[in-house]
């Protein structure tokens, strides 16, 4: 009975070490007229419905405020009608973490488009 416990255990922290989630940081500023985009799965060009899109500060330790995209992958924040360089963290289950800077311009895209890679 004991070796089958300790089985499911090592089972168990296998499953969860299985599908690691990395962080990916993206080095370059973004640049949108908007702080809003649509969210796809990487590879499958899919919409990522549920994305938790943080809003978080300069050294990443506080979030914010914070949304998750919907059906379609689209997000917005109310913020996006400042100017300014703001601090974006993309997670969903199953997918790698996603961070990057985006600054509002008038002459940027006019949206943002983030594509999540599959954790592996």
């Amino acid at each position: 009975m004991k070796s089958v416990h300790l089985l499911a255990l090592g089972i168990f922290f296998g499953a969860l070490s299985a599908d690691a989630t990395q962080l990916v940081v993206q080095k370059e500023v973004s640049v949108s007229r908007t702080l809003a985009g649509h969210v796809t799965v990487l590879g499958t060009e899919e919409a990522a419905s549920g994305v938790t899109v943080e809003l978080c500060s300069s050294d990443w330790k506080t979030v914010i405020t914070s949304t998750k995209s919907d059906a379609k992958g689209h997000f917005s924040f109310k913020e996006a009608e400042k100017s300014g360089l703001f601090y974006v963290r993309f997670s969903a289950p199953g997918m790698d973490i996603y961070q990057l800077r985006v600054r509002i311009d008038k002459q940027g895209a006019p949206e943002l488009d983030v594509r999540l890679s599959v954790a592996t």
